[in-house]
């Protein structure tokens, strides 16, 4: 099923998001966030990974974020061949490589899936094989502000013919015991060839 073609108004969106969005000459067309509140055991297991929260948010918010504006998996052709996914972290995922370290200074032996995870497209195309996902794979840890970055990577996708639809997903895990995870995406497209007028849809908090 396919959700009919709306986009969220950049004001329902945190002004730096917003902002950056806006600079990158994109509309967002839907949006999900992660939030430990809903789930505090963590998010749902993800099959192929272990030892790490990383993989599962991002999967668990790009599920969200598609669904919000596709309905279920997979998109329609026509859609999914043209979508890209971009991941940002500026830490990448810790804990897998922790879980690697670990095993190795123990000299024990790590689970192969370990080896399959710490590669950080490995989740992008799981979620690209689930959603029939056409366009460019892309995973950057920038220097600067990540929305910012993140989404001027998907203004130049959008512009060079690489893709209409950008799918992109920020995942930081929490550095501190006390401190969350946290996870959330956007699902852009270029402003010229944004469908209709903004309208506050395809949002999935």
């Amino acid at each position: 099923m396919t959700s009919a073609p709306t986009a969220t108004t950049t004001a329902a969106l945190p002004t730096a998001m917003a902002a950056a969005a806006t600079a990158a000459g994109l509309t967002v067309l839907a949006r999900a966030g992660w939030d430990p509140a809903e789930r505090p055991g963590g998010p749902p297991n993800l099959p192929g990974f272990t030892a790490s929260s990383f993989g599962p948010l991002f999967a668990h918010v790009a599920d969200r974020c598609l669904t919000a504006f596709h309905g279920t998996a997979p998109a329609p052709p026509e859609d999914g061949r043209e979508t890209g996914l971009v991941l940002v972290s500026r830490l990448g995922d810790m804990a897998t490589e922790t879980a690697v370290t670990g095993s190795v200074d123990r000299g024990t032996k790590a689970s192969p899936l370990l080896f399959y995870q710490s590669v950080p497209s490995a989740v992008l195309g799981v979620v690209s094989a689930r959603w029939g996902l056409g366009g460019p794979v892309i995973c950057i840890s920038p220097a600067g502000d990540p929305w910012a970055e993140g989404l001027e990577l998907a203004g130049l996708l959008t512009e060079d013919g690489s893709a209409r639809d950008v799918l992109v997903v920020l995942v930081e895990l929490g550095v501190d015991e006390d401190e969350p995870d946290t996870a959330e995406a956007l699902l852009v497209r270029a402003v010229a060839a944004a469908p209709g007028p903004e309208q506050p849809e395809g949002v999935a908090e």
